[in-house]
């Protein structure tokens, strides 16, 4: 069909205004293309089921409020919709994560991190209240924090309890050399995303939101700045967005200021180290949970990534010795020593060391408590051994005191 963009054009705008006699020819044209054998009649049949699911969306879902168009009107994103590419090297800008494929679980996170989450969820699922009061949602957020923290499987979570497609781009493979070329694949990215339901996620999101005024940077980086942001507030409107970063400190002002909610995302705690190694043990047949505690103790300053990637090493290391692999604090001291370089390692090399300083560090803990029941387990000798030891270094030190 000639000037099918056109008719297309035509056809999303009259929808959009709720005109059911445009909807009535609308369905005749499509019925006529699909009975010629019309390819483009599936077109004019998305714009149709689109109007309507827009008009009819469940209360979790972002919709247009009757008193207001913050959020507006955009045609359902379905499998098989091409996504822009480079021109000069044909890679895609960004990858589709569509409800249905969307696995990801919440990861663990302190308290104070869910009860943000949870807010920001329900301001989204009841935009059309918020907006009926005169107020905006907060469609923008920017999650920051150290790398493993769990920033995009946040993101992809938030998009999966919306039941929208997670548009993802990260950033930095929207770079060129070529002069324009990155500020026009910003533009095509913004403008497809912009066009269907989606939450578009920008991961990587420092590598082109840099400080404008940083002295070792190139003037056509400083002008991509200036596209990105202009980019950004002309989403405003028309849904979701989320940026990523690992480096807060390299991004711009201006570019905060377009993040309504900014949540950062810290390193876990000793609380949710456990519950990630509970978690990361789980499918093991046994009960593990004085293993899940060492590996929480000993993996303060690691992430939740690196946890989960010891986690998995010991398990596999408990499948291949077929339940003969020794004390569990020396597999667990000898896979530490392999998994992390960005924490102190003191702590790794207490495992190996005296076993009378480790019983008196496991006693002693604050944030993971061990009973002397799981100090014996661990180090594979008995209770009343621990007991023992325990009260001898007690006494040892009072007599020192003297």
């Amino acid at each position: 069909m000639d000037q099918i963009a056109v008719v297309k054009s035509l056809v999303r705008v009259a929808l959009a205004q709720g005109d059911e006699t445009v909807r009535y020819q609308a369905e005749r044209l499509a019925a006529a293309l699909r009975k010629s054998g019309d390819e483009d009649a599936g077109a004019i049949e998305r714009l149709l089921i689109a109007g309507a699911q827009t008009k009819n969306l469940a209360p979790s879902r972002l919709t247009k409020s009757s008193h207001s168009a913050q959020v507006q009107l955009s045609e359902r994103l379905l499998p098989g919709v091409a996504v822009p590419v480079d021109r000069e090297s044909s890679a895609p800008l960004a990858t589709i994560v569509f409800p249905e494929n969307n696995n990801v679980a919440l990861p663990v996170f302190p308290d104070g991190v869910t009860e943000t989450i949870s807010g920001l969820l329900l301001e989204w699922e009841h935009h059309g209240r918020i907006a009926d009061a005169g107020l905006s949602a907060s469609l923008s957020c920017l999650i920051y924090g150290a790398p493993g923290t769990g920033k995009t499987t946040l993101a992809l979570w938030l998009a999966k309890q919306l039941g929208l497609p997670a548009v993802v781009a990260r950033l930095d493979g929207l770079i060129s050399s070529l002069l324009g070329t990155t500020a026009r694949n910003l533009g095509a990215l913004f403008t497809f995303a912009n066009r269907y339901e989606c939450v578009l996620i920008l991961d990587e999101f420092d590598a082109i939101a840099k400080l404008r005024d940083d002295p070792n940077e190139i003037g056509e980086i400083k002008r991509v700045v200036n596209t990105l942001l202009q980019n950004i507030d002309a989403r405003e409107g028309h849904g979701v967005i989320i940026g990523l970063t690992n480096h807060q400190s390299l991004l711009d002002p201006a570019v905060w200021r377009r993040f309504e909610v900014q949540l950062e995302v810290p390193l876990p705690g000793a609380n949710e180290r456990l519950e990630i190694a509970r978690v990361a043990l789980s499918p093991h047949p046994t009960d593990q949970t004085a293993e899940a505690k060492l590996l929480a103790w000993v993996t303060e300053g690691f992430s939740g990534s690196e946890l989960v990637t010891l986690c998995s090493k010991f398990r596999k290391r408990l499948i291949l010795s077929d339940g003969n692999s020794g004390a569990p604090v020396q597999t667990i001291a000898q896979l530490a020593m392999s998994t992390s370089v960005h924490t102190d390692r003191q702590r790794i090399l207490t495992l190996g060391t005296d076993e009378s300083r480790l019983m008196r560090s496991l006693a002693a803990s604050v944030g993971v408590k061990f009973s002397h029941a799981e100090i014996a387990h661990l180090l594979g000798v008995s209770a009343k051994t621990v007991s023992r030891r325990l009260s001898e270094l007690v006494d040892e030190g009072a007599n020192d005191g003297k």
